[in-house]
C-alpha cells in the first residue's frame, strides 16, 4: 500500500502592484503558519507522518513544507525541492517522477500549488471536483507495492482536510 499526501501551500502575502516581490518569492502570512500547524496536528492524530517530503522551490511552498517537517518530526534537511512543482506538470509527469522512489517509502507528501494539486488529486481518484483552499491536504492510497504501479483513477481518498475544519 502506498499513500500520496498532496498539500496546497499555506496562506500567503498578496501579490500586488505595490509589492516588489515576485510570485515565486511570496512568503506565508501568520495565518499560513497557524493553518499548517492545525493540519499537521490532525496528521499526527491520524498517525499519517510521511516517509518523504517533497516541495516546490517557491518560498511559500518551502515555508509550508518546513513547518510540516517541524511539526511532524521530519528533518528539514531531507526535504526534496523540485522546480517542476512550481512550473506546472501533468499527472502523468508526476507519476513518472514518483517512479524513481523505491518501495521502502510507504508515504510521500508533496507541497505544491493550485491548480496542479487539485487537478492531480482529481486525476488520481474517482472524484469529479475537489476544492483545495490554502493548506488543503488530501491523503490518497493505492493498493500497490511500488510507486511505479500507480495509475490515474486508481487512488482512494483516505482523508481530506482544510484548516477551517479545525477552527
Amino acid at each position: 500500500m502506498k499513500t500520496l499526501i498532496l498539500v496546497r501551500h499555506a496562506k500567503t502575502e498578496q501579490l500586488g502592484y505595490m509589492s516588489s516581490k515576485s510570485d515565486f518569492e511570496r512568503a506565508l502570512k501568520p495565518r499560513g503558519y497557524n493553518d499548517t500547524k492545525l493540519v499537521a496536528k490532525d496528521m499526527i492524530n491520524r498517525d499519517s507522518k510521511p516517509d518523504l517530503l517533497i516541495s516546490s522551490k517557491a518560498m511559500r511552498a518551502k515555508q509550508t513544507a518546513r513547518l510540516f517537517a517541524e511539526e511532524l518530526g521530519i528533518d528539514k534537511q531531507e526535504i526534496i525541492l523540485e522546480q517542476f512543482l512550481y512550473d506546472g506538470y501533468t499527472t502523468s509527469e508526476l507519476l513518472s517522477y514518483l517512479e524513481k522512489f523505491d518501495s521502502t517509502h510507504e508515504s510521500i507528501m508533496i507541497v505544491g500549488h493550485n491548480p496542479e494539486i487539485a487537478m492531480t488529486a482529481i486525476s488520481l481518484t474517482d472524484s469529479d471536483y475537489l476544492h483545495f483552499p490554502t493548506t488543503g491536504t488530501i491523503a490518497i492510497s493505492f493498493n500497490v507495492d511500488n510507486w511505479e504501479d500507480i495509475n490515474a483513477r486508481d487512488g482512494k481518498i483516505e482523508w481530506f482536510v482544510t484548516p477551517k475544519m479545525f477552527k
